[in-house]
């Protein structure tokens, strides 16, 4: 009896680490349990924060020396935003838009906001196809599913299409099609309720457990 619970408690840790080390087979989708609430979640995250936005502004904003932009270095070298009327006696000066950047400029409220939110865009960004999934694990209370999917995009300004939102650590539209030129993958937590889904990019397991 004694060899036998061994025998038990031995094969489901090897079982363990197969499943976060090997990972198993990925399949062409989501579990079908979870498929919806995770891309209903990820859904609501796009709405939040657009992976096709850089939030910042409003523009044409006022800065003193020393004051903090965490974007506008980025959003000058791209030749988005520009420094204008310098006022050295009292140490200040203001960004101001660009052509390119008016054309990317936005400050209407996003959908599930009621406040508007200053940023430029270069397209709406919704949830494309998903390529691959791997089985969900277990770790704790809570559930890991990874996934690999497309971004689609809808209205693209463009610098999607040029590349030149590359100087924004963005990707740029695919060559053909309505998505951008990248497979990503994310890891869904999923709560023992099933409520309330966040992600992490960076965390892997499985089969991807080396990628990037």
């Amino acid at each position: 009896m004694k060899n036998l619970l061994y025998s038990m408690i031995i094969g489901l840790l090897v079982f363990g680490l197969y499943r976060l080390f090997a990972g198993g087979s990925s399949s062409s989708d989501i579990e079908q349990r979870y498929r919806e609430p995770i891309l209903a979640a990820l859904k609501e995250e796009f709405a939040q924060s657009s992976p096709l936005c850089v939030y910042e502004g409003p523009f044409p904003r006022t800065m003193s020396r020393g004051e903090v932009c965490l974007q506008c270095d980025k959003l000058q070298r791209a030749g988005l935003i520009e420094k204008r009327q310098e006022d050295e006696e009292n140490k200040k000066f203001d960004w101001a838009l660009t052509e390119a950047g008016i054309s990317a400029y936005r400050e209407d409220t996003e959908s599930g906001s009621s406040r508007s939110r200053p940023r430029l865009c270069f397209g709406d960004a919704s949830v494309g196809k998903v390529i691959a999934a791997l089985p969900s694990m277990k770790l704790g209370d809570a559930r890991y599913l990874s996934f690999k999917y497309q971004i689609r995009v809808s209205n693209p300004h463009p610098w999607l299409k040029s590349g030149q939102v590359k100087a924004l650590d963005m990707d740029p539209l695919a060559a053909s099609g309505d998505v951008l030129d990248k497979v990503y993958t994310n890891t869904a937590l999923i709560p023992p309720d099933g409520k309330n889904i966040s992600f992490d990019g960076s965390f892997r397991y499985g089969k991807w457990v080396n990628e990037k």
